[in-house]
């Protein structure tokens, strides 16, 4: 009833966007506009902030552990927002919360050139950074995705999360400034670009097709009546689509929500490390950050292809497969003495990682629909934080104490196969029966 009153407000604004349809549909508009948030997210604020850690170690003193606690802090503060972050996403859209977020994690990096003391570092990266990155990027993005795309969501994911993978260009690019300028220029540098890019960003970002004249995919669905495509369309059926509750009391979203915590386990104690792996392996500090950046163009190929592979095949056992591959290449990551010997292993584990990434967000909305799709995603995102606070924190202790990052990445390995098993568990869940 709600979301039909709302649609019904918006009807003559929907009448008059259908009398001149651009070609291009604009959902790509924004799926180019999230890719583009992505590879922010991706390639500044989590591969790319490991050109970070190393000058502030120096600095401060601070071990890699102790900088990754703050790290994962951050993700702690993330997931607790979770919910209420996809509720409110659900109610007001993306756009709003995009306008606020990127802005903020803008000035959380112009503040990070300030500090001077370990209290004033948690704080600018948990209540700035990472806040300004939680309300701005990932859950906003892939909600309007999944709103604006049905037949077509996983090239649709699969474009936009590659974005993640062109996030890799900022990464050897954050690091020559930290190297030639230290890092306060270089946190300074980085929130003003954050600010200026982000708030055009956000502004592409929309809620629902239907309301602003369109279908998701820009067609209409197969029953639809003749004519349909002069007509603004009408709000879908939502009434089949599980609300969080519902979800919450399913055991698929559980088994999914614990196959990603475990994997996001790896990806971010692999991923925030990155930068100190290469250089422990003899790569200097901008090589290492070249290395860390490529690491998210190799992505690309399985974000893009295995997300769009999903549209042909059960996205659940291209998840199986992609886990399974990405555990063995971890392996050799972890015996590997050089750079050169990890390249192999590095180039397999790139874009089975990307796939594994993207593969869980069309699944999400395969299984439980997109009338709570935010406010689910807001609650797999308070599971999934245990595992990316669980990870960077390992890789520092392990560390820490044998100077080497082989023990951590074999524990992934093993992570990875956890995973790997929980999605084989994961079955598409019986739609809800109500009276």
């Amino acid at each position: 009833m709600i979301l039909s009153s709302s649609f019904h407000r918006m009807q003559k604004h929907s009448e008059t966007n259908i009398k001149s349809r651009p070609r291009i549909f604009y959902g790509w508009w924004i799926i180019i506009a999230g890719g583009a948030g992505m590879s922010i997210a991706s390639g500044i604020n989590f591969h790319g902030f490991g050109n970070f850690i190393i000058p502030l170690s120096e600095e401060f003193g601070w071990s890699y552990a102790t900088i990754s606690i703050v790290f994962s802090l951050a993700r702690l503060e993330s997931g607790m927002i979770g919910p209420v972050e996809g509720w409110a996403v659900d109610r007001l859209g993306p756009r709003r919360l995009m306008l606020i977020g990127l802005p903020l994690m803008g000035i959380g990096y112009i503040a990070m050139s300030q500090i001077n003391s370990l209290a004033a570092f948690l704080f600018v990266y948990v209540f700035l950074i990472a806040l300004g990155n939680s309300l701005g990027m990932s859950t906003p993005i892939t909600a309007a995705a999944a709103n604006w795309f049905n037949k077509k969501r996983g090239l649709a994911f699969g474009i936009m999360w590659s974005g993640v993978g062109l996030g890799g260009l900022f990464v050897p690019a954050v690091g020559w400034i930290v190297s030639e300028y230290g890092w306060r220029d270089a946190a300074m540098i980085v929130g003003i670009v954050i600010i200026i890019v982000g708030i055009p960003i956000a502004s592409v970002m929309r809620h629902r097709p239907e309301q602003y004249g369109y279908y998701p995919d820009g067609q209409p669905p197969e029953d639809a009546p003749v004519g349909t495509m002069t007509r603004a369309p009408v709000m879908p059926d939502l009434s089949n689509d599980f609300s969080a509750r519902e979800a919450l009391r399913t055991s698929s979203f559980w088994f999914l929500s614990l196959s990603i915590t475990a994997r996001s386990l790896v990806s971010g104690g692999i991923g925030l490390h990155l930068v100190p792996y290469f250089v422990s392996l003899g790569a200097s500090d901008v090589s290492a950050a070249a290395l860390a950046g490529s690491v998210g163009l190799m992505s690309i190929p399985g974000r893009f292809g295995l997300s769009t592979l999903g549209d042909y095949m059960n996205r659940r056992y291209v998840m199986v497969a992609s886990l399974g591959v990405m555990a063995v290449a971890i392996i050799f990551m972890a015996r590997a003495e050089s750079v050169s010997g990890v390249i192999p292993a590095l180039v397999v584990f790139s874009a089975a990682q990307g796939g594994i990434s993207v593969i869980p967000q069309s699944l999400i909305a395969d299984y439980f629909g997109r009338r709570a799709y935010a406010t689910i995603q807001g609650f797999r995102s308070s599971i999934q934080m245990l595992g990316i606070i669980v990870g960077p924190v390992v890789s520092g202790i392990v560390f820490d104490q044998t100077q080497s990052y082989a023990g951590a990445f074999l524990g992934f390995s093993a992570a990875a196969l956890v995973s790997m098993f929980l999605v084989f568990l994961a079955r598409p869940p019986a739609r809800p029966k109500r009276n």
